[in-house]
């Protein structure tokens, strides 16, 4: 019997170009979920160290306003143990009069202006591998 049209080539040809599609959609997908996992991972650390670092701050400012002249204060905070799996670390500096809170490539910096003329403070989160229980150790300049 004779045929008209011979459609054999033409089913090998689609095999190859759907099996090659679905090949480089499978690569692209691969090479596409660093960017999926990682951006969604940076925004949540972001936020997550301004909370932190609006809590440090609104703390020191509760110091200084309540501190008298003279006095000293020991004040304790529970900060979260990490921060989207990935431990950080907290510096109270009164003479830069900065809450710094910093990670792995990230670091995220608050100013509190006017500490440095007002308050001395310490504290024993400085160079902390996580947060936790963290105190915070002020005295008030003569």
């Amino acid at each position: 019997m004779f045929r008209l049209t011979d459609r054999k080539g033409v089913s090998s040809l689609l095999f190859i170009i759907m099996t090659l599609s679905a090949f480089i959609m499978f690569i692209s997908t691969l090479q596409l979920y660093n960017v999926m996992t990682e951006t969604p991972k940076k925004i949540v650390i972001r936020n997550q160290f301004d909370d932190i670092g609006n809590i440090l701050a609104n703390d020191v400012v509760e110091i200084v306003l309540s501190l008298p002249h003279g006095g000293k204060i020991e004040y304790t905070e529970r900060l979260p143990v990490d921060v989207a799996g990935q431990g950080y670390w907290i510096e109270l500096n009164s003479s830069k009069e900065s809450v710094n809170v910093s990670t792995f490539g990230y670091t995220a910096r608050y100013i509190i202006g006017g500490i440095k003329y007002e308050v001395n403070m310490s504290s024993s989160i400085n160079a902390t591998s996580s947060g936790g229980k963290i105190t915070i150790r002020a005295s008030r300049l003569v």
